[in-house]
């Protein structure tokens, strides 16, 4: 055991210390994580407000039923929540594989934000959709930093060779 914890410190005090850029993408990922919450309890609270948006017209006596909406976002938002935080955890120990998948998680936000925002919601929804927009480009930023590119190179360097 002795041997085991020796490593486990030797192994620690080897690592680099998170640059500020990592640090702040992911407290802004998590942010991201938080409003997307927000955003579906807004979706719940105004169901009808955007049914009347989202479903498709009546016209008539047409049989087309309303589109049913909110479980579809209530799945979609806890896929996307527990993928971003396990992906979140994973960069955080320097997996570069996870700062892409990541990127593409908030590009998605970022696509699903804009496409929000054309078909003219509520006005509570709007301003969260222009919000996540604007938050999504600033992660993408420290992403893509410099800094973040350096320390997941350099976290291959000490990782475990038997891990």
């Amino acid at each position: 055991m002795p041997d085991t914890e020796q490593r486990q410190r030797t192994e620690q005090e080897s690592r680099p210390e998170r640059p500020p850029a990592v640090v702040i993408a992911c407290w802004l990922l998590w942010f991201l994580v938080a409003a997307g919450l927000l955003v579906c309890v807004l979706v719940v609270a105004q169901r009808e407000d955007l049914g009347s948006v989202w479903s498709p017209m009546q016209v008539g006596d047409s049989t087309v039923q309303p589109v049913e909406f909110v479980p579809v976002i209530l799945v979609l938002y806890g896929v996307t929540a527990v993928l971003a935080a396990t992906l979140i955890a994973l960069f955080r120990t320097g997996h570069d594989w996870a700062r892409h998948s990541l990127a593409a998680i908030v590009v998605g936000v970022i696509l699903v934000a804009v496409a929000t925002v054309r078909t003219d919601p509520p006005t509570m929804v709007d301003g969260m959709a222009i919000a996540a927009a604007v938050i999504g480009a600033v992660t993408l930023v420290f992403l893509w930093h410099p800094q973040s590119a350096r320390y997941v190179r350099e976290a291959s360097r000490w990782e475990p060779a038997d891990g």
